[in-house]
């Protein structure tokens, strides 16, 4: 008679890693995308040269973003999300100033080309609305927890909608830089600051 086979104990399952190698390749991505349009713009701008850049293989590029606007959508917010900390300086006039003055540095820095081709060009393809929208809400999302700090101290009134006020104290800033061509000064965005903080 055999010895019973000892039972092995399956192995534990590998849990997804947080950061290592996949975040490396999305920072990389990142940059390479913003070096890209740097040079190039979006008439020359080439995804296999973005994937040289960046040290990948170009289907691994249209794996994770299948379209260029995609790509430049997912660089766009990468990169707004590193220049846009979310403060907390303890009232919502000064988080909402020290924000301002952070969208204002990173709307006139080289990068916020990149916003203008997502924003208008392309027409109103699917693919080129989602984008859009996926970028806007992320920064509404980045900005939720300092309003909702505000409503807390009572520094807002809790039935003001937490969408509109962000919409309300940084679309003004995109309008100036895409559309009416105005500079940014200090003043305008104390105005801006004054008239959220009354509602």
């Amino acid at each position: 008679m055999n010895p019973p086979v000892p039972r092995v104990a399956p192995a534990p399952a590998k849990k997804p890693r947080v950061g290592g190698r996949s975040a490396r390749v999305l920072e990389q991505v990142a940059l390479a995308v913003a070096d890209e349009f740097r040079e190039c713009g979006l008439a020359a701008f080439s995804v296999p040269s973005v994937a040289h850049r960046a040290g990948v293989h170009t289907a691994t590029i249209y794996r994770r973003w299948p379209t260029t606007a995609a790509l430049i959508a997912f660089a766009a917010g990468s990169l707004a999300k590193r220049a846009l900390p979310v403060p907390d300086t303890g009232s919502l006039a000064g988080d909402l100033r020290s924000t301002l003055v952070h969208v204002r540095m990173f709307l006139e820095g080289p990068d916020s080309a990149m916003l203008m081709a997502i924003f208008f060009a392309g027409g109103d393809a699917p693919e080129l609305q989602e984008v859009r929208q996926l970028y806007w809400s992320e920064r509404i999302a980045g900005r939720d927890a300092m309003f909702k700090r505000a409503r807390s101290r009572g520094e807002i009134r809790q039935r003001k909608d937490l969408e509109d006020l962000i919409e309300m104290a940084i679309g003004p800033l995109y309008v100036r830089r895409f559309i009416s061509r105005r500079p940014i000064e200090d003043a305008f965005i104390d105005r801006i600051v004054a008239g959220v903080t009354r509602v």
